[in-house]
């Protein structure tokens, strides 16, 4: 028995930036509030493409930023 499930990609920073279309600092800036913690290649952070979307549905619609 074979599950369909999306196929993880590792974004870069700019990559995940482009995608949310908001800037690298953004990313930094919710690394402290619960955005997904990138994995390390080396010195290079790379964050799974699933785990990105799966925060964007999380959050209220049409919002990135904080909840109020």
């Amino acid at each position: 028995m074979s599950e369909s499930r999306e196929e993880d990609q590792f974004l870069t920073v700019k990559e995940v930036a482009d995608r949310l279309h908001v800037c690298r600092a953004s990313i930094y800036l919710w690394l402290k509030k619960g955005f997904p913690q990138p994995l390390k290649f080396g010195r290079a952070s790379r964050w799974r493409s699933t785990e990105v979307d799966g925060w964007v549905r999380s959050r209220p619609k049409g919002a990135y930023g904080e909840r109020k």
